[in-house]
C-alpha cells in the first residue's frame, strides 16, 4: 500500500492540472465530495487521501455493498446526498441511470469506447473480467481447466467453488459471461449452465472472497473469480493458477458516476477526471486492476485487452433481464 500512495504522491505534484477547475459552480462548492463507494478500502483510501491532499476537498467516504448503495441513491433521490458512486457493475448503475448526471470527462479520448455509457452517464474506471482459477496441488496443469466448458468434466464435479449470483455481483457478472460464451440467452446456452449447476453438486458459496479463499487452501479445486481477486492472491502467495477462459471473458466495466443533483458538481467532476487520468490510472496494474486507457501499458501476469474476447455485455440488457436471469437459475438450483 505504501507503494501506491508513494506513487501517488510524487505524479499528483507533477500534474496539478488534474484537478484544477474554471467551472463557476466551483465557486460555490462546500469544499467537500460524499463519495458513496462498494470498493475495498485497503486501496481505494490512498488515493482518496492523495485527492484530498492535492486539492483540499474532503472526501467524506460512505462504503457499502452496491446494491445497498443504489437503493439509498433511489430513495434520497429528491434530495441527493452522495455526489459520486463508485464501484460496482455496469448493470447497477443502469438501474438508476435517470439519476445520473452526464458529463464528459478530460480524458475521453484516452479510454475504451466500451468502457463507458453512451450518453457519458457512467464512465468505467477498470476493466474487470471473470477469470478460473485452479490449485495447482490438487490439480495438475496438463489437467487444468482451459475455459468454460471444461468445468463440467466429471473430474471437477462437487469441486467448484462458485458464489450465489444473489448475493455475489461478480458471480452474477460470471453467470451471464458463461452464459454468452456458450451460446447466448437460449436453448443453447441454458443447456450449459445446466450442467454447470450440476458440475456445482449443490455447493453454492455465500460470498465471492470465499471462492479464493477455497480454492486457495485447498477446500475446492477450481473456481470463478473476478480478475482482480485472482492476482492479488496468487501475488501474496496464495496456491492458486489464473487461466483466461478460451472461449473468452468480456470487458465488463467497474464505473464511475456522478449524481443528478450533486451539491459538490464541480467537485464531483474533478474527481472524475483524477480517477481516469493517466497518472492514477498506471497505478491500477500495481493493485492488480485493469486500466481502462489505451496509453498505458498492462502488467506482464494480466492478457492484453485484445486477449479478452468480443464477448457483447450490454449493462442495458443485462440490467434489464437480471431478474430473468436469476429466476432462471435458481430454477436450476431448486432442481438439484
Amino acid at each position: 500500500m505504501h507503494k501506491v500512495v508513494v506513487c501517488l504522491t510524487a505524479i499528483l505534484y507533477m500534474t496539478a492540472d488534474l484537478v484544477a477547475t474554471g467551472t463557476s459552480e466551483a465557486k460555490s462548492e462546500t469544499g467537500e465530495l460524499v463519495l458513496y463507494t462498494s470498493h475495498a478500502t485497503d486501496w481505494t483510501e490512498p488515493i482518496i487521501s492523495e485527492f484530498e491532499k492535492h486539492t483540499g476537498i474532503t472526501v467524506t467516504l460512505v462504503s457499502g455493498g452496491t446494491g445497498d448503495l443504489i437503493e439509498r441513491i433511489h430513495s434520497e433521490k429528491e434530495a441527493p446526498v452522495a455526489d459520486i458512486l463508485w464501484g460496482g457493475g455496469s448493470d447497477s448503475y443502469q438501474a438508476i441511470i435517470n439519476l445520473l448526471q452526464p458529463y464528459a470527462h478530460k480524458h475521453m479520448s484516452k479510454v475504451l469506447d466500451v468502457t463507458r455509457d453512451p450518453g457519458n452517464r457512467w464512465h468505467g474506471t477498470t476493466i474487470d473480467p471473470m477469470v478460473i482459477i485452479y490449485n495447482p496441488t490438487l490439480v495438475e496443469e496438463a489437467s487444468a481447466p482451459k475455459g468454460w466448458a471444461d468445468l463440467l468434466n466429471p473430474a471437477f464435479k462437487g469441486n467448484i467453488a462458485h458464489a450465489d449470483p444473489e448475493r455475489s455481483g461478480s458471480a452474477f457478472m460470471a453467470l451471464v459471461i458463461q452464459l454468452l460464451s456458450m451460446g447466448g440467452d437460449n436453448e443453447t446456452g441454458w443447456t450449459y449452465m445446466k450442467r454447470f449447476v450440476e458440475a456445482l453438486d449443490g455447493k453454492v458459496l455465500t460470498s465471492s472472497s470465499a471462492v479464493y479463499e477455497g480454492v486457495a487452501d485447498g477446500r475446492y479445486a477450481v473456481g470463478i473469480t473476478y480478475e482482480e481477486a485472482a492476482l492479488k492472491s496468487a501475488r501474496a502467495g496464495a496456491d492458486l493458477k489464473v487461466v483466461y477462459p478460451v472461449e473468452g471473458s468480456s470487458k465488463v466495466p467497474s464505473p464511475i458516476a456522478i449524481i443528478k443533483g450533486a451539491r459538490n458538481l464541480g467537485n464531483a467532476r474533478k474527481f472524475v477526471d483524477y480517477i481516469l487520468s493517466k497518472e492514477v490510472q498506471t497505478v491500477m496494474g500495481d493493485i492488480n486492476r485493469r486500466t481502462v486507457r489505451t496509453d498505458i501499458q498492462l502488467p506482464a501476469n494480466m492478457v492484453p485487452n485484445n486477449k479478452l474476447g468480443d464477448i457483447p455485455y450490454d449493462p442495458l440488457w443485462v440490467g434489464g433481464n437480471k431478474q430473468r436471469l436469476l429466476d432462471r437459475w435458481n430454477q436450476l438450483i431448486d432442481a438439484q
